[in-house]
């Protein structure tokens, strides 16, 4: 049995006269017992931990965040410092340029990995969707490798693959390698832009899903494809989620068309992905709101629709972009910002979108989370409320990992002289 003192938690809200709305919170002692929360008894103020205690310090509590769409097998994360090569030619042009370092980056990649995956983890990620390549250059080397990474963290991290055919579905499959990676065990199929890259959403999306069907496997399908090509493609992918009786089963990473249409085109085809639960991952990226004459996915009117939206990472520091902070808290600010979400409750209610969902208080104020029975699985961070930390993104992060107190989070640990995080032991 753990006992951790002096935790904040969330408790409700007020409503002002004024209309201003103030987040209420008080201090708890949590109980776990095989990484269970069994108890949380308020406290009166501040108290001293025994020796045989953990102290929570008074810092708030919020649930762990949840990363659904990240490439961990192609950057340079962990090694020397580079940025991105100039290239013609688009997301072809980037898949011409992988081809000719995937060979020499398998020696790298399990360090590489790990690395990225212990940094992400700092910042209270705690469950990984992991795209793997998966192609006819390499095989089923980069998937093997860090499917061995992720077993090796699982005492922190939690996670899934995702065989994703990055040099496009037709051209792996007539080697048999998607299928070769089902059998190996692959929970989920990936696919990449049926038009622009397969040059045939019909032929692509078929393949894809008579794969997944024949596996029992789901689906997550990378779709960078814009305007009318884009839009048409989502709603193909709808029917066939249908046809194949997949509903809750595929999913649609980026979706950058549902930015670069109108809103009524936008709620039409929500209420096709809520009625199918395909959930949208989206990295809400900078670019895409400040130029190109688009937007980020407007996740509001997909959200009120009742699809699931999730704000991801994407990469880190790889060949694509030097970009991205690793930090899920970050992102839902970011998301917050460009979509002025500035209220008390609207800024909480943005974390949903990094935490798979999860927040303390619903926005009438009826506390949710944590609950006795949950998992003891937290982020400590120095904030008054949710709403402050979305808006502020606090740097003091202490992870409590089912019940267990990391007292020297890695996002403040020295790298060595590789540029990786130096080693420790995580809790078992």
């Amino acid at each position: 049995m753990t006992v951790i003192r002096n935790i904040l938690l969330e408790t409700g809200y007020t409503w002002h006269d004024s209309g201003q709305v103030s987040t209420d919170t008080s201090l708890f002692t949590i109980t776990s017992e095989n990484d269970l929360i069994i108890a949380i008894t308020p406290q009166e103020g501040m108290v001293a931990a025994t020796q045989d205690e953990q102290d929570g310090r008074g810092l708030l509590a919020i649930p762990p965040t949840a990363e659904y769409h990240v490439h961990l097998d192609k950057g340079h994360f962990g090694g020397p410092w580079e940025a991105v090569v100039p290239v013609a030619g688009g997301t072809q042009g980037r898949i011409a340029e992988e081809q000719g370092f995937l060979e020499e980056y398998l020696e790298y990649l399990p360090d590489r990995a790990a690395a990225l995956m212990e940094y992400m983890g700092s910042f209270g990620t705690t469950f990984m969707r992991i795209q793997v390549n998966v192609d006819p250059v390499i095989g089923l080397q980069n998937y093997e490798i860090v499917n061995e990474v992720l077993h090796a963290h699982a005492s922190r991290m939690s996670g899934e693959l995702v065989a994703f055919p990055q040099h496009g579905t037709l051209a792996t499959e007539s080697q048999g390698l998607l299928t070769q990676a089902l059998e190996a065990g692959a929970p989920i199929l990936g696919a990449l832009d049926p038009a622009s890259i397969d040059g045939d959403i019909e032929a692509s999306l078929t393949t894809t899903f008579n794969l997944a069907s024949s596996f029992d496997r789901e689906i997550d399908i990378h779709l960078h494809d814009g305007g009318e090509t884009g839009i048409y493609t989502i709603q193909r992918i709808i029917d066939y989620t249908c046809d194949y009786e997949m509903r809750g089963r595929v999913a649609i990473s980026h979706a950058f068309a549902l930015g670069q249409t109108d809103d009524q085109t936008v709620a039409s085809l929500a209420a096709g992905l809520a009625e199918q639960d395909i959930p949208i991952f989206t990295t809400q990226p900078l670019w895409h709101a400040a130029s190109m004459g688009a937007r980020a996915v407007p996740w509001r009117i997909l959200a009120d629709a009742g699809v699931r939206v999730q704000v991801t990472t994407d990469t880190i520091n790889d060949h694509w972009s030097p970009f991205g902070s690793g930090d899920l808290l970050k992102h839902a600010s970011r998301t917050a910002e460009i979509w002025w979400q500035v209220d008390e409750i609207s800024l909480a209610t943005t974390y949903q979108m990094v935490s798979n969902g999860v927040l303390p208080l619903s926005s009438s104020g009826e506390m949710l989370w944590p609950m006795i029975g949950d998992e003891a699985t937290m982020i400590l961070t120095d904030a008054s409320c949710l709403s402050e930390a979305v808006a502020r993104v606090p740097k003091e992060r202490t992870m409590i990992i089912r019940g267990q107190m990391d007292s020297a989070p890695l996002a403040r640990r020295p790298l060595n002289s590789s540029g990786k995080i130096r080693a420790m032991r995580l809790p078992v």
